[in-house]
């Protein structure tokens, strides 16, 4: 009989939890390590302890048929209120917090029992780890969300969101003695698959008995080459969606430098124009002023020498007519006409 192929890497490789169908598989495998792991994680995140958790159906039935599906990777109750978890490695548009939204208020809605009142409504809870900074504001790795107004007061703490962002665990200290437990569950699912890590990963199992179980769970499943394919298969679909986006932003970017190169043009020629006919018209003024002074000033010359000069004349007329000579001798003398000189005489 040929070798089955097997992907496992070696055989003492373990499963990636943050790989969506391991995370679901280490902690709704039917077995009691499993269940007393996702009661104490659950009992570290909520800050409670918790005593009774029921698995229920992953996929909840939309209101009606234009609603949307709510599909979980782990939906449970716990002591009578209604939690999700997700492990999410995208932020798909940056609208990972209007998705969490939906699904908590979808959840809410789908086990308030109907005609009942509001005191008896559970609690519903939608927890999300997630392998991405959701808010890069914001320094602590682990943070809760609930309606307030706008002095900070909540409505009825009925909508819980709670987000812990691994990205923000990793560069925390390996110290156990300096983790929170909810940091602790934050460094196994960055861990918990990695060789070099594997005696940290004890130290952690030691400090939170919750981890000791979750690690008892990840080596008894990832004996399974079932799970393997599973992981593999998770993996080839984050790189294929990773390499559609790439495509796209690369698509998508050489359609928007295109654009921006014709837009470009376009508003290169509309501002040159305009500043063309801008300085035309700046220069054109400055020029029509030089020139219109330096007429001015050459027609004022002329008009000032031309004035002088008849001045000059009137002034010779008069005093040949108190010396007594002749109009037709003043006249050949100044060029002035006869009736000019009576009209000097008369004067």
């Amino acid at each position: 009989m040929k070798n089955q192929p097997t992907y496992r890497p070696s055989p003492t490789a373990l499963l990636n939890p943050c790989a969506d169908p391991i995370f679901k598989i280490l902690f709704t495998t039917n077995s009691k390590d499993s269940h007393e792991a996702l009661t104490l994680f659950l009992s570290d995140l909520i800050g409670q302890t918790v005593s009774d958790v029921v698995l229920q159906p992953n996929e909840l039935a939309g209101e009606s048929t234009t609603d949307k599906q709510a599909e979980f990777d782990i939906n449970c109750k716990i002591d009578g209120e209604v939690v999700n978890i997700e492990m999410q490695g995208r932020n798909i548009k940056d609208d990972y917090g209007k998705r969490t939204e939906y699904h908590v208020a979808h959840l809410l809605n789908h086990y308030t029992p109907k005609g009942f009142s509001w005191e008896e409504t559970p609690k519903a809870y939608q927890i999300s780890i997630l392998n991405f900074i959701f808010d890069d504001q914001e320094k602590n790795s682990f943070n809760k969300y609930l309606m307030r107004n706008e002095h900070g007061r909540t409505i009825s703490k009925t909508l819980n969101i709670l987000f812990l962002e691994l990205p923000k665990v990793l560069p925390l200290n390996d110290d156990v003695q300096k983790l929170t437990e909810i940091e602790m569950w934050g460094k196994f699912f960055l861990y918990a698959n990695r060789q070099d890590k594997q005696d940290f990963i004890k130290e952690l199992a030691k400090a939170n008995r919750g981890i000791q179980m979750a690690v008892r769970v990840l080596h008894s499943i990832s004996e399974d080459e079932l799970n393997w394919y599973r992981e593999s298969s998770y993996w080839m679909r984050v790189s294929d969606d990773k390499t559609m986006k790439n495509a796209a932003q690369k698509a998508g970017h050489a359609e928007g430098r295109a654009e921006g190169l014709a837009e470009g043009r376009a508003e290169g020629l509309a501002e040159g124009r305009a500043e063309g006919r801008a300085e035309g018209r700046a220069e054109g003024l400055a020029e029509g002023r030089a020139e219109g002074r330096a007429e001015g000033i050459i027609e004022g010359h002329a008009k000032g020498l031309a004035e002088g000069e008849k001045n000059k004349t009137i002034e010779i007329a008069n005093n040949a007519i108190a010396m007594g000579i002749a109009s037709e001798q003043i006249q050949k003398m100044t060029g002035l006409s006869l009736e000019i000189i009576q009209e000097l005489k008369k004067k």
